[in-house]
């Protein structure tokens, strides 16, 4: 069993997954000063994006080589810009990173993407080349580009209602919406299906008022079950949910290795 190690940026607790799975608390063992202070000598400039609170890739080249051998996997439940996931990948280690916030696509994936690299063909030249990210730690480490990864989404499901909650233009829009997810969605165990005429007249008086449309989206927002924003793997096999038999496969193989 490979080691994983967790790097959770709120606070720089180190932490190694043992053989059998426990954590162990991890600080180099000939290191003799504080934990705080092992990153004085590193400067805080040479950030690679436009993130605010990126790390500087020497600070976080020093944790991936107190913590992992080239090879282990680097988990880091909160990408931000892929500072972590860049490291560890021209370090030679695997990682698996998550991000929940929109800038997943315009900054983190971009990130790695660049330091995988692409070919380019310039001007002169008669074969293309790789072009990657030559900053950060790249020269230290001799990096020149290389390896893959994959991309994935949480398959949606009360959150395609959510999205279009928020697309929402009109009140009107919103009361067509009101029906769909009220035979459609998974609602809340608290809230009726069923929309009597009473009911609809007072959400189209709500839309009315000061602030009306915000109010009316609000409201829609709070029939659909929160837990239930995304298809979760126990109901993988639920013909209702649609999900392919290649994203089947690629579910089962991720969940089971590890």
């Amino acid at each position: 069993m490979q080691a994983i190690s967790i790097l959770t940026h709120s606070d720089f607790e180190l932490v190694r997954l043992s053989k059998n799975g426990k954590p162990e608390h991890y600080i180099p063992a000939t290191d003799k000063i504080l934990m705080s202070e092992n990153w004085m000598d590193i400067s805080v400039a040479g950030r690679q994006s436009r993130f605010e609170h990126e790390k500087n890739e020497e600070i976080l080249k020093r944790i991936v080589a107190w913590l992992t051998e080239s090879g282990d996997i680097v988990l880091d439940f909160f990408a931000g810009s892929a500072t972590t996931a860049a490291v560890a990948h021209k370090m030679n280690r695997q990682w698996i990173t998550v991000e929940q916030m929109e800038y997943v696509e315009t900054i983190t994936l971009e990130r790695l993407k660049k330091v995988v690299g692409k070919k380019v063909k310039k001007a002169g030249k008669l074969l293309a080349e790789l072009a990657y990210d030559s900053g950060g730690i790249s020269e230290s480490v001799n990096w020149r580009g290389g390896g893959d990864f994959i991309y994935c989404e949480l398959m949606r499901y009360n959150q395609a209602y959510m999205d279009k909650i928020q697309a929402a233009h009109s009140s009107a829009e919103l009361v067509g919406l009101w029906q769909d997810i009220a035979e459609n969605s998974f609602l809340n165990w608290y809230v009726n299906p069923e929309t009597p005429d009473d009911a609809v007249h007072d959400f189209i008086a709500i839309g009315q008022g000061a602030n009306g449309l915000d109010r009316q989206k609000r409201l829609l927002a709070e029939l659909l079950n929160k837990n239930q924003l995304y298809v979760n793997l126990s109901e993988i096999d639920d013909a209702e949910f649609g999900v392919s038999e290649e994203d089947k496969a690629l579910n089962r193989a991720f969940y089971e290795d590890l």
